[in-house]
């Protein structure tokens, strides 16, 4: 019988498309219902669709309600994509949408490192979520490979955060908030494209990705706007990368990392 980690695997690799789209609706705020502004959102109870007013309907892969709770949305929408991680592939979560609209809030990048219990802090986000996740997962596949006897993975986590500004890059993690020269370029040892000369930060633990997120967070561009006091502006992209090794021991004194 297959495992739960496996089932979240193979659901990532037989999703329909690379990208699926979520739409989250959220709650009227004070200043909008002391307004009484009318909610012009709905949505359909047979398929995930959404209607803006009468006529103009709207299909995607998810639909959440001005109801739905962080849980929920990291469940749906995000657990599944870390089963993936630790088998190599890269995910990406992009939260798009206007001013006031709900992304910090979602991808919990103010969540208060201090209460950082996630038993009783229902209004953690997705950041914080994946965090506590990947540090489980980790254990559970080094208890699984000791259960059985095989030889326990070693894991190596380091966090990026970077900040797009007028045109600028502008490291999130670096002391006093350097100024340094970022550029784009490609990897070809990873085979990928990475900036260099931005900071990686080593994390130990789901509460060092957190104080690294919080960190970074202080350092952002924000500035007031009619509809958020402390609205960011900038574009904002925290990385969190993992390299998974195990080291087999071979006739003499060698061993193979692998």
């Amino acid at each position: 019988m297959a495992s739960s980690e496996d089932e979240q695997r193979q659901k990532c690799r037989d999703m329909k498309n690379n990208v699926a789209v979520a739409v989250r609706i959220r709650p009227q705020n004070a200043r909008e219902m002391a307004a009484k502004e009318k909610i012009c959102v709905f949505i359909s109870q047979d398929e995930p669709q959404i209607t803006i007013g009468r006529d103009k309907s709207f299909t995607y892969d998810f639909v959440f309600s001005d109801q739905s709770t962080q849980e929920g949305v990291y469940n749906k929408c995000i657990h599944n994509l870390l089963a993936g991680a630790f088998d190599g592939y890269n995910a990406t979560v992009l939260a798009y949408g206007q001013t006031g609209s709900g992304k910090t809030y979602t991808m919990g990048t103010c969540f208060d490192v201090n209460q950082f219990n996630l038993d009783t802090n229902i209004t953690a986000g997705i950041i914080p979520r994946a965090a506590r996740h990947l540090f489980e997962g980790m254990e559970e596949r080094k208890l699984a490979a000791k259960t059985n006897g095989a030889v326990e993975p070693t894991f190596e986590l380091n966090v990026q955060f970077i900040e797009l500004y007028n045109e600028e890059i502008i490291d999130l993690l670096s002391d006093g908030r350097s100024r340094n020269t970022i550029r784009i370029q490609e990897d070809h040892i990873r085979n990928e494209i990475g900036l260099k000369g931005a900071t990686w930060k080593s994390v130990k633990s789901a509460l060092d990705v957190m104080t690294a997120l919080k960190a970074g967070s202080l350092n952002r561009t924000t500035a007031a706007t009619n509809m958020n006091q402390q609205s960011s502006r900038s574009h904002a992209i925290f990385t969190i990368r993992i390299k998974q090794s195990r080291v087999v021991p071979i006739e003499g004194n060698e061993a193979r990392i692998f």
